[in-house]
């Protein structure tokens, strides 16, 4: 993997030569964060079977196949822990989201079978569920940073992508050593429902 360059999360090739080379550099994989990702807002009506087959490949097919290419190696370590991304779309129904929304249910119950399938292993699997979180993209359709700016969650901002961060780098931790099979939602609230002043329009 000369210059670390990118790879295709959708080849079982490229996912073999990235483990090849994590166990090249550093002799072994402990962890395997899967956060590959693509969104487009599209009514369920509209959306094109193409586009579709498109998010859930790389969505949802892509996680397997990572977990997949990694689970021998972890074996032969005597475990390890595997953090997949999916989002509050993974926990709710949300609007524009058919396939998008259709993957991250699927990252949240393929989890849930390697939690089940990999325990004995000492293979823990669990999934992130961020909700609205400030980024680049998120920042150019309007989403704004501070308190007060995202009224539908209990917290009433979104977050920010250093807490994500820290959820996950828990779930990876040997703090997290007897949580498996968990969907941690990182949403500020968003998916345990809206706030009374949201609700009352105030």
């Amino acid at each position: 993997m000369s210059g670390h360059g990118r790879r295709d999360v959708t080849s079982e090739k490229d996912w073999q030569r990235v483990a090849e080379f994590a166990v090249a550099e550093f002799g072994r994989i402990d962890g395997l964060v899967n956060n590959a990702g693509v969104s487009t807002g599209q009514p369920l009506e509209t959306e094109t079977v193409e586009h579709f087959r498109k998010v859930i490949d790389i969505n949802l097919t892509a996680v397997f196949i990572g977990m997949k290419t990694v689970i021998p190696v972890m074996k032969e370590n005597g475990g390890g822990s595997i953090v997949n991304i999916s989002s509050a779309a993974g926990l709710m129904g949300l609007a524009l989201t058919s396939s998008y929304g259709a993957s991250k249910w699927g990252v949240r119950g393929l989890t849930k079978v390697g939690a089940v399938e990999l325990g004995e292993a000492k293979i823990r699997v669990n999934s992130v569920h961020p909700g609205m979180v400030y980024t680049p993209m998120t920042a150019s359709v309007g989403i704004q940073q501070g308190d007060g700016n995202y009224p539908n969650t209990p917290m009433g901002r979104v977050g920010e992508a250093p807490e994500i961060a820290e959820a996950v780098t828990f779930l990876l931790s040997d703090a997290a050593s007897y949580i498996t099979g968990a969907a941690l939602a990182v949403d500020g609230g968003w998916t345990t429902g809206p706030t009374v002043k949201y609700v009352m329009g105030r």
